[in-house]
């Protein structure tokens, strides 16, 4: 046995992660800006190897935290994404359900751009539902066990 002290492992904390993900956000913004103003061939290459290294590092980001969080925060979050997201897609597939049976109209009247940015409106907005139904079980889960 050594008498040396055990030593812990440097947690980022939450302000931490907040901030090197702010930093990877300003990042990956302004190489995006840069690859978008130079243009040429390779416009679409470098926007896809951006997106690739920046989901590693995110990933990889992910994984550290996750490793330091407690049980209590694993917890939380566990529960908040499974109940929190399905609440989100759950509204999602109902105004899904609503326009396919003619209930209500989602295409714009006037629209004139491209048929994707349709999908990637779509893409985004159940996303966002998810994201905030995930917020609200959050917080509850937080506000049930304090």
């Amino acid at each position: 046995m050594s008498d040396q002290p055990i030593r812990k492992r440097r947690r980022l904390g939450y302000l931490g992660m907040m901030g090197l993900c702010l930093v990877l956000g300003l990042v990956v913004g302004t190489l995006a800006a840069l690859i978008d103003a130079v243009g040429g061939a390779a416009t679409d290459a470098l926007q896809t190897g951006l997106i690739i290294v920046c989901t590693v590092i995110v990933a990889g980001i992910c994984i550290v935290w996750w490793r330091d969080a407690d049980e209590a925060v694993r917890e939380a979050h566990k529960w908040a994404w499974y109940w929190g997201g399905s609440a989100g897609m759950a509204l999602v597939l109902i105004v899904l359900g609503l326009a396919s049976w003619e209930v209500i109209d989602l295409a714009p009247t006037n629209f004139q751009g491209d048929p994707a940015d349709l999908i990637m409106t779509g893409v985004g907005l159940t996303l966002g539902a998810q994201f905030v139904g995930y917020l609200i079980a959050w917080a509850a889960w937080w506000l049930r066990h304090r």
